[in-house]
């Protein structure tokens, strides 16, 4: 092996070396965004109740694969939540009644409710939301994503 090639070789060896380092001291930091990110999925779509179902955040609204939590807000209304208690929920895990979000319908029919609030994700760094709706294709929610953490 050349000389040059040595050289190259150990220079690509403390250019990893660095890259590790600067992953491991990245992690944990909060990404704030100026814009959030938004989905045609999630801009005022109408759901009915609906249970534990996964967003795929990388495919559906960019964020990057693997981060540890997102601030996310959430607008929903729900046209029968005068009669009923309406919900939408986001947790970081499939199962169970575990949610760290918890958003509630207003008390007057078709009203936007407003909320905020930082939902963990899991390994992947997907979520995961589940709806009580008053009746059919009811409660109109947007989601925005405005900032996560690697």
């Amino acid at each position: 092996m050349s000389n040059f090639d040595e050289k190259t070789i150990e220079r690509i060896k403390r250019l990893e070396r660095e890259v590790e380092r600067l992953r491991v001291k990245e992690s944990g930091k909060f990404i704030a965004l100026t814009a959030p990110l938004t989905s045609t999925s999630w801009d005022g779509d109408s759901f009915s109740t609906t249970a534990k179902t996964k967003i795929d955040l990388s495919a559906v609204f960019g964020v990057p694969a693997g981060v540890k939590a997102v601030l996310v807000k959430v607008a929903l209304r729900d046209s029968g939540s005068a009669a009923a208690s309406c919900v939408f929920q986001l947790s970081g895990v499939s199962s169970g009644t575990k949610y760290s979000l918890t958003a509630q319908a207003s008390p007057i029919a078709d009203r936007f409710a407003y909320y905020s609030g930082i939902v963990p994700c899991d390994a992947n760094g997907d979520v995961y939301y589940q709806i009580d709706a008053s009746g059919s294709a009811t409660m109109d929610v947007y989601l925005e994503i405005w900032g996560y953490w690697l």
